[in-house]
């Protein structure tokens, strides 16, 4: 399962944006968006909202810091009982999913990539990006060595 999200470039807003999945605008010129591991940690919702029967899930994403350039990786599903992921929902996890050990890092106002190892709780390990199109949408993508996506506008483009 958690594999399909690399491979799906899962893109997900943070827990500031209300969970509603509304993506502001990125910025234009000016500041660079915040990059690397203290960009990333934190609670992280996804957009889409998955229907079965009377209920829809959302799915979970969190980011803790371990040190300077790794983080754990958690992830767990929120539970509604509508079939709008409207109101409160009940949060099943999060459960580890492994670490990321971050190698390199760049931003601009748009976008930006942190290119790292993910390793999971059973020591699979694959190259990944977590990328971000504004401070509150995050979207992780599936990567190779070397990287098929080597530069930030490589990453922006496949966003």
């Amino acid at each position: 399962w958690a594999l399909c999200s690399w491979a799906l470039s899962a893109c997900g807003g943070s827990s500031n944006d209300g969970g509603g999945g509304a993506t502001p605008p990125p910025p234009q010129g000016g500041t660079p968006l915040t990059v690397g591991v203290p960009g990333l940690v934190g609670d992280w919702l996804e957009n889409g909202c998955v229907v079965s029967g009377a209920q829809s899930f959302k799915r979970l994403t969190r980011a803790t810091d371990l040190s300077a350039n790794s983080i754990r990786y958690l992830s767990g599903v929120f539970t509604y009982g509508n079939t709008t992921c409207s109101g409160v929902g009940s949060l099943a996890g999060p459960s580890n999913l492994g670490t990321v050990v971050f190698s390199r890092a760049e931003s601009n106002a748009s976008v930006a990539a942190s290119w790292g190892e993910f390793t999971t709780v059973t020591n699979t390990r694959s190259q990944v990006i977590w990328a971000k199109k504004s401070e509150t949408v995050l979207c992780l993508l599936g990567d190779q060595s070397p990287s098929i996506l080597p530069t930030l506008n490589d990453v922006a483009a496949s966003l």
